[in-house]
């Protein structure tokens, strides 16, 4: 009996000596491993007919229950029936087992790598080796591999990428990630499609060429064509901080980016190859650990290895030649088309260089500016392109190497490179932390030193400014923004953008608390000229001061007075608002330029900045430790402290809080501190003696609304005040008793001067007064100038806000001297850890609360 044709003859037989199977019909797409469903199918027609024989021959050998003589079986037949019946019996096993066989050995076949991966340079990198991808590997093969080596045998195929073709640059685009980084690494490549990074891949995505991109007069770079790509080219290159053979995670993303990659089409169609390779850092020795960094002298020990590593990669020359790299981290992020071809363009401009790059280009430090050492204030961020044939680079990633396992490794790479650079041309040594500065014994450790060295550097390349700044790329270092921030660059690194204030859908309320007839009028008088978010204003007045009667001429806004029936610091509480939302100021203090409220782009959740409650931010200041214990009665353990001031309150919400206030605390505070027994007396107040933004968080947190919110450290992320304080001084004046006063006044020792920039609201102002101040333009804010490690700021000494006055002694019209301004006290972090905490971890309690709606 002849065998069915699946065990015997045609491509089956050759196939099967190969171990796959390929149809005589040309297949679609040829990366796809054999169909398992038609290698079903065929065993299954095997087994089939087999099962119907051996029906057949049961029914010859069984006794039929119809006796009638046509049906019944010839006896002569039983025995044969019976030996056949064993026979096929074997025979339907056999297939079992055969059809097992044959599945088990095209698996196989299709789990075998292409023989690149043992080649150099795939082999020094474990991914292509231990990745379970196989279609993806032999996707590289294809369409990279294969090509290359045809191409540089002088084989190329037209309309073939070009791998070969002489180019005066060649850029190594380098991203860099951790174990942290490693799932959501495929997520920041999708705004690559968005804004596709060159000309030539435009086209691809279905987008025209944008005219306006050369005529736009206002934008930089506009002179940039794809004539870039002719002339300069790049690769890409994922880059794990361990071992990809060790994480099966950080695989799977390198097997979606370039899964991706190699559709048709596309932003791959800007870059020649792409590469996975690893810096092999053992996991107890990739550390990022900004808490400990006062500590712990290796708490950046991966970042600061895996930059060294990425640097002699290159320099290798393994994977190609390339004339330097762009370190871009995941949270650099193009907001523009055509991003590579202005990279390229500004790499032409500025050569020679060591390093090209962006320094701090945000405004979240200059409550604190003149703190910052020079080195910080005046480094280029890592996120920058490298020179890697530059000698001075080499001699800094050199001296990294050689501190490596000395305290200074406690410095971040970039930062580290510029204070060797400030000490050579400034001879200005770093100050590292004292905990760091111990050895195992508690001893002093004595650092070498270097300065001598360092100038001899500067010296040699200080004249070529080997350090340069590019306007493509933006650091913002954890920075808050919204649309109207950016500028002419192309991509930002560390930015966290929000959407802005939609007046279709927010209508907020401002309530301004005043106890003269005129301070408010300050604030009505610019109100117009300030772009602010504000539908009305509500005066909240003592009961004996005249409302205005001409409010209509002072602003366009809506404005009404409400007479207080309660204390003056129940006006959060007291405060009759109609619409939705409100802000809360007071007289003293002017709308900013720009009230830049902040929205979530999903959940459209208002953005508010808050402080951590520890000792250093909060705790050490008596006023900030009570707010938070009066926070903590309706919220055990809470741990943000939230300004008055920067809250947008929901009305409905507030009344509810204020409601359960008054039953804790009595209808004016009057219990507020009875379980202390303390006497509350205006010049001993320690504590809020009414409502405040961080009670109404905690309370927020208490009946589950915290959802409603999307709160942001400012340690981190920095805060940009909505009203700028701008009689300080009036402030402390008016909340002096009238004792306090007449001492004062007789002794005449008011010599209390304006030093603070943040009152400079113009560029003329700013750039024009005597404290040196910088205009901002991005921003349009003022600052504090740098001051030389071991300065005297302008303001060498501040004073506490006090407290808002409860009565008037003096009557008053508009301030009579100059204005001064002021703000909270600012805790300075001595080691500046959190200018590098570049990644959001939020505890379980943050991401519990914002679930919750």
């Amino acid at each position: 009996m002849r065998r069915s044709d699946p065990y015997s003859g045609g491509n089956w037989g050759e196939n099967l000596t190969r171990g796959t199977y390929t149809s005589n019909v040309e297949r679609q797409n040829e990366f796809e491993p054999a169909s398992e469903g038609n290698d079903a199918a065929a065993a299954d027609g095997s087994s089939n007919l087999i099962s119907s024989t051996i029906s057949s021959l049961v029914a010859m050998v069984r006794p039929s229950k119809n006796n009638a003589p046509g049906n019944q079986t010839s006896d002569s037949l039983k025995p044969i029936a019976i030996k056949v019946l064993i026979v096929f019996a074997l025979l339907a096993s056999g297939s079992a087992l055969l059809s097992k066989y044959v599945g088990s050995n095209l698996s196989k076949s299709d789990m075998t790598p292409p023989e690149f991966v043992n080649d150099h340079p795939y082999i020094s990198s474990s991914y292509y080796l231990a990745t379970e991808s196989i279609g993806t590997l032999k996707k590289v093969d294809e369409f990279q591999v294969k090509p290359k080596a045809a191409q540089m045998a002088g084989n190329k195929i037209p309309g073939e990428k070009d791998f070969t073709r002489e180019t005066t640059t060649r850029l190594a685009i380098v991203r860099p990630f951790c174990e942290f980084d490693a799932p959501a690494l495929p997520t920041t490549f999708e705004c690559w499609q968005d804004f596709p990074p060159c000309r030539a891949a435009a086209a691809d995505l279905g987008e025209g060429f944008d005219d306006e991109f050369y005529s736009d007069e206002e934008r930089q770079f506009d002179n940039v064509g794809s004539h870039m790509q002719k002339d300069a080219k790049a690769d890409v290159f994922l880059f794990y901080s361990q071992t990809f053979s060790e994480n099966p995670a950080a695989m799977e993303s390198v097997d979606k980016i370039l899964e991706v990659f190699f559709e048709v089409g596309g932003w791959a169609q800007c870059f020649g190859s792409i590469y996975a390779i690893e810096a092999n850092i053992p996991p107890e020795l990739d550390l990022y650990l900004p808490p400990a960094q006062e500590t712990l002298y290796s708490w950046v020990n991966g970042p600061n290895r895996q930059f060294e590593a990425a640097v002699r990669i290159i320099q290798s020359g393994e994977w190609g030649d390339y004339d330097g790299f762009y370190l871009m981290e995941g949270d650099s992020i193009p907001i523009k088309s055509y991003w590579l071809d202005v990279l390229l363009s500004e790499i032409e401009a500025n050569r020679p260089f060591a390093i090209l790059g962006a320094k701090y280009n945000g405004d979240k430090w200059d409550n604190f500016y003149e703190q910052i050492p020079i080195p910080l204030l005046d480094h280029t961020n890592g996120n920058a392109i490298y020179n890697t044939s530059h000698p001075l680079l080499e001699r800094l990633v050199g001296q990294l190497e050689v501190e490596a396992p000395c305290p200074y490794n406690s410095i971040p790479y970039d930062y580290r490179m510029s204070q060797m650079w400030i000490e050579g041309t400034m001879s200005i040594v770093p100050k590292l932390s004292p905990i760091i500065m111990l050895n195992e014994e508690g001893k002093n450790i004595t650092l070498s030193n270097n300065t001598a060295m360092f100038n001899k550097w500067a010296d040699v390349w200080s004249h070529t400014h080997p350090f340069k700044q590019t306007q493509v790329i933006h650091n913002y270092a954890a920075t808050n923004l919204i649309p109207r921030h950016l500028g002419p660059e192309y991509i930002i690194h560390g930015a966290k953008l929000y959407s802005p204030w939609d007046p279709s859908r927010t209508i907020i309320t401002l309530v301004v608390s005043e106890w003269y007839f005129d301070r408010s009028r300050n604030l009505l008088d610019t109100l117009d000229d300030r772009d602010h978010p504000f539908s009305e204003v509500v005066i909240m007045l003592p009961p004996t001061v005249e409302a205005h009667e001409d409010y209509s001429n002072l602003t366009n806004v809506p404005t009404r007075s409400q007479h207080r029936e309660v204390a003056d610091y129940m006006d959060l509480c007291a405060a009759d608002v109609t619409t939705e939302w409100f802000m809360f100021t007071n007289s003293y203090h002017v709308v900013a330029n720009h009230v830049d409220l902040m929205f979530t782009s999903g959940k459209f959740q208002p953005v508010v900045p808050f402080t951590p409650a520890t000792i250093p931010f909060c705790f050490k200041f008596p006023y900030c430790g009570e707010t938070v214990n009066l926070a903590r009665k309706f919220k055990a353990g809470h741990k943000k402290v939230v300004l008055d001031f920067d809250m947008l309150y929901h009305t409905e919400t507030r009344n509810a809080f204020c409601d359960e206030w008054r039953s804790m605390f009595g209808e004016e505070g009057e219990d507020l501190y009875k379980e202390r027994s303390r006497t509350f007396r205006r010049k001993k107040v320690i504590g809020p003696p009414g409502p405040t933004g961080t009670s109404y968080t905690a309370y927020l947190s208490k009946v589950g609304k915290a959802g409603m919110y999307k709160m942001v450290d400012r340690s981190l992320y920095g805060a940009r005040a909505p009203f700028i304080k701008k009689y300080a001084k009036e402030e402390k004046l008016d909340g002096m008793t009238e004792e306090e006063l007449a001492m004062k006044m007789g002794m005449a020792t008011d010599n209390v001067t304006d030093c603070n920039c943040f009152v400079f609201e113009t560029d003329d102002e700013c750039s024009g007064s005597p404290l040196g101040c910088t205009w901002r333009p991005l921003f349009e804010s003022c600052h504090p100038p740098e001051m030389i490690d071991g300065g005297e700021p302008i303001c060498p000494s501040t004073t506490a806000p006090t407290f808002s006055p409860t009565e008037s002694f003096i009557p008053t019209e508009r301030p009579s001297i100059a204005p001064t301004a002021g703000s909270a006290p600012v805790a300075a972090d001595p080691w500046l850890g959190r200018f590098f905490r570049v990644k959001e971890h939020e505890d379980e309690m943050d991401l519990d609360e914002e679930d919750e709606l």
